[in-house]
């Protein structure tokens, strides 16, 4: 039983020993290739920072539209508006319902609508006594 222990002991060793020594490499100050180089970068909240043959800043991210504290005000900016424009659509159409071709049925409506419809004033009394133009469907 011994050396079948020995052998296991050994085999497990020579498994884990590579794992180790990549883990190893992945510490801030150690040079070593792991899944990113780390071994002479070192990054914390003001961004990250390299350090070896040639040093390099890179900011931490910063959104597009973020301002900081005591920036004071944005003003306007005349050109932040852009040209005027050149081309201006045409003017809408405007469309002018045609006058009532049947006269009749414009009287029939407003005489079954309204019981004190004149057809020759095309008006009518309202409650409160006011006379109104009558609005037809066929007007």
């Amino acid at each position: 039983m011994p050396a079948s222990r020995t052998f296991l002991l050994a085999a497990l060793l020579a498994v884990l020993s590579p794992a180790i020594a990549a883990a190893d490499s992945l510490k801030v100050g150690k040079p070593g290739l792991g899944p990113v180089n780390t071994g002479s970068t070192l990054c914390d909240f003001r961004g990250c920072f390299g350090f070896g043959t040639q040093q390099w800043h890179r900011p931490a991210y910063v959104q597009p539209n973020y301002r900081p504290r005591g920036a004071g005000p944005t003003y306007y900016l005349p050109g932040a508006a852009g040209r005027p424009q050149l081309t201006y659509d045409p003017p809408p159409v405007r469309r002018v319902q045609p006058a009532a071709r049947d006269m009749n049925k414009h009287i029939a409506w407003c005489t079954n609508e309204y019981r004190s419809y004149n057809p020759r004033t095309d008006h009518f009394l309202t409650y409160e006594g006011v006379y109104r133009v009558c609005r037809s469907p066929y007007r």
